[in-house]
């Protein structure tokens, strides 16, 4: 199985090492220092939840160089989604689900003129950590889940198999029926907290 992660920065990372554990060919899509170190040091997290270290990854700043993919876990920061979605199109096969794991309510309608209806599973993430060095993530708080499903509510192999792929890296994979429901009950959450 190969995942791309789209944006790996504190919470792409964790993710990816957690996929990485469970046997998933891994390819970080990165930037700047953190993509330097990424390639020279492999990753290391740190944490609540204990450390990981991958002493090699493979990290890229094109996603052009990798080819298909069978997820892409879509990272990146909210006002980055069309760039972004618009540079992982080569990635994009008939077979790819593309997450995206924003804060906010319309990642993946944004993205569906630029990647396709059927490439598209909505998504939420509930994990916090941040790069403190290049090539250096710390995971605040021991929950890790990933959240997402099909827009159309269906129980897709596809969605199966992700949850599989997340409890084999340690990590609670929820597929869920009406994935619309835990995103917006997280904006709901996060709205009056991001306020104060």
């Amino acid at each position: 199985m190969r995942i791309a992660i789209v944006g790996a920065g504190g919470i792409g990372c964790i993710y990816g090492a957690g996929f990485a554990k469970a046997g998933a060919e891994v390819i970080f899509i990165a930037r700047g220092a953190h993509l330097a170190a990424l390639r020279a040091n492999g990753l290391r997290i740190e944490g609540d939840r204990g450390a990981a270290v991958l002493d090699t990854v493979q990290a890229t700043a094109d996603p052009a160089s990798i080819g298909v993919v069978d997820y892409a876990i879509f990272c990146v920061k909210l006002w980055d989604v069309e760039s972004a979605g618009a540079a992982i199109k080569p990635i994009v096969g008939p077979r790819t689900a593309v997450i995206p794991q924003q804060n906010g309510v319309d990642a993946h309608e944004r993205l569906m003129p630029i990647l396709g209806r059927y490439a598209m599973m909505a998504g939420t993430a509930w994990v916090t950590g941040s790069i403190v060095a290049p090539g250096v993530v710390r995971q605040t708080g021991t929950y890790q889940r990933l959240i997402y499903g099909e827009l159309d509510g269906s129980m897709s192999a596809r969605g199966r198999r992700l949850a599989e792929m997340c409890a084999a890296g340690g990590f609670d994979g929820e597929f869920e029926p009406d994935v619309m429901v835990p995103i917006w009950e997280k904006f709901l959450s996060i709205v009056p907290l991001s306020s104060v």
